[in-house]
């Protein structure tokens, strides 16, 4: 039966605390043996998701930023809570934003590289969250 793993860091609500997140997020997916395939999806999900909460986030001045991660089994869930209000979609940008737009996709790319995803609201702030299917390195499902 697989381990459980967890663990927590919290980041500075600012954008230098991007790369440290996403550079965590690999460093992990090494630690916990994931599969690269599920590392790479790791690292770009944890990008999208604090960036949203450091950029659009309007949260007070010296709030944190704290991703979590929990591996039970076969699933690796990543919760990124911050003091914002506001609940963020994944809605497809606007004609306006046209097609060289940088902006506005985040959820639509954590969307498409996860399993599942949502938002929960909480007391102070909110919970954005994804969960990546995992399978044990070597194993048919983890090679690409």
């Amino acid at each position: 039966m697989a381990e459980t793993m967890n663990l927590q860091v919290r980041y500075r609500r600012y954008r230098p605390s991007v790369p440290v997140a996403r550079a965590q997020a690999r460093a992990l997916s090494r630690q916990w043996r994931l599969p690269d395939s599920v590392a790479d999806s790791l690292e770009w999900v944890v990008t999208e998701l604090v960036t949203n909460a450091v950029i659009h986030g309007r949260a007070t001045r010296g709030s944190r930023v704290a991703v979590t991660y929990h591996l039970d089994g076969g699933r690796l869930r990543v919760d990124v809570r911050d003091a914002a209000s506001g609940m963020p979609s994944a809605g497809s940008p606007t004609p306006e934003d046209g097609d060289e737009s940088e902006g506005g996709r985040g959820l639509q790319v954590v969307a498409a590289l996860a399993d599942d995803w949502g938002v929960t609201p909480r007391v102070i702030g909110k919970s954005v969250w994804a969960e990546l299917a995992v399978s044990p390195k070597g194993s048919k499902e983890g090679m690409a």
